[in-house]
């Protein structure tokens, strides 16, 4: 697989959250970090990707003034289109697949706040996508698990074995992805990212190793942990 622009791939960067377990009304996405804000690391890694006007960036509506001058800063604003977002992660994703061009044939979603995704692991879930039908960027996981009732009982400790963290990028026909998420709103489910919507529905999704750290930006601490990852380059 090389790393020219892909014809057929669309991206979906997932930028519409609130970050209510970051710093209060503080957007993580908006956070500096090293010569950019944290939401452009990944896309200025992934938008090479794609062909012109295949990639949206969804964001909310209130706060897509802040996101636009840093766009322009990096050079970035040709390339990809602002989408508002939704209520819920599951209908701005929707509506960002919803703004893709209609030669897109596989979509891949991005996390805007996992700065060090890397192309090759985009390329590698495209791949998987092309092959087998879907390509979810995971690890497996290293701590044991448990699962645990109401009242913090435990219920149960699953092999740690068959258990992987999940990822971004997640990378699926466009043709899956969107019923899946309409089924998911349409029948009020909660899902935590797309390999889950696609699974609901009946669908299948198969992993692809993430090598290189990719780690998410969710609460203020890991934002000094990127930090220090980018000093150590």
């Amino acid at each position: 697989m090389t790393n020219t622009a892909q014809t057929d791939l669309g991206l979906v960067f997932a930028a519409g959250g609130c970050g209510t377990r970051f710093h209060g009304a503080r957007n993580k996405l908006l956070e500096p970090l090293g010569d950019a804000l944290l939401f452009a690391h990944c896309l200025r890694t992934l938008l090479p990707a794609v062909s012109a006007g295949h990639a949206v960036l969804v964001v909310s509506a209130s706060v897509e003034e802040k996101f636009l001058p840093e766009l322009q800063r990096l050079g970035l604003a040709e390339q990809v289109r602002l989408v508002h977002g939704g209520a819920s992660r599951a209908e701005s994703v929707l509506l960002g697949l919803q703004a893709l061009p209609a030669s897109v044939i596989y979509a891949a979603v991005q996390d805007a706040a996992r700065p060090f995704t890397s192309l090759k692991l985009l390329m590698d879930c495209l791949q998987s996508a092309r092959e087998r039908g879907s390509g979810v960027a995971a690890r497996p996981v290293t701590d044991t698990i448990k699962m645990v009732e109401e009242g913090g009982q435990i219920r149960e400790t699953p092999p740690r074995a068959t258990l992987w963290a999940a990822e971004t990028p997640q990378v699926f026909p466009l043709s899956v992805l969107v019923p899946a998420y309409r089924h998911v709103l349409r029948r009020e489910l909660s899902v935590t990212d797309d390999a889950q919507a696609v699974e609901v529905g009946g669908g299948l999704a198969h992993i692809v190793p993430a090598r290189l750290p990719n780690p998410k930006v969710t609460y203020g601490a890991d934002l000094a942990d990127v930090r220090r990852l980018l000093e150590d380059g």
